[in-house]
């Protein structure tokens, strides 16, 4: 990774990454560790991960994490979160959420045009559908 990009990343991790996992950790009752492969990510898009991936993913918990059961099921299926950023070319079709065994993946264009990312809502319905 570019040394430009390296610095941009730990400003985000350094700034707010420590603040989103505290506030997921605190809504799911567990630590789930958060990695973002920021070797996945254009220089323009870093800049967005606050506010367009980790909290989108944040407020998705929460709208998911609304009472006990759905917190223990939360709390009993994901393990980590991993975070991957894709072109903005062709996202809104490339983009996906997954659950891998214990880990959850979000893979979109987090900086890109709308489409192309997920909505706290999204994230929401894809959790509630898919986690047993």
């Amino acid at each position: 990774m570019k040394l430009e990009k390296e610095k941009a990343a730990k400003v985000i991790e350094d700034q707010y990454l420590e603040g989103y996992q505290k506030e997921i950790n605190e809504i799911v009752g567990k630590e789930i560790p958060i990695n973002i492969n920021w070797n996945t990510f254009e220089i323009d898009f870093i800049k967005f991960v606050p506010s367009i991936c980790l909290q989108r993913l944040t407020d998705g918990l929460k709208s998911v994490c609304k009472d006990e059961k759905s917190i223990e099921v939360v709390a009993e299926n994901i393990n980590s979160i991993e975070i991957y950023c894709i072109p903005n070319e062709e996202a809104e079709v490339k983009k996906e959420l997954k659950l891998d065994g214990s880990v959850f993946v979000l893979t979109a264009c987090w900086g890109g045009h709308q489409s192309g990312y997920f909505t706290d809502l999204e994230i929401c319905e894809y959790l509630e559908s898919n986690l047993q």
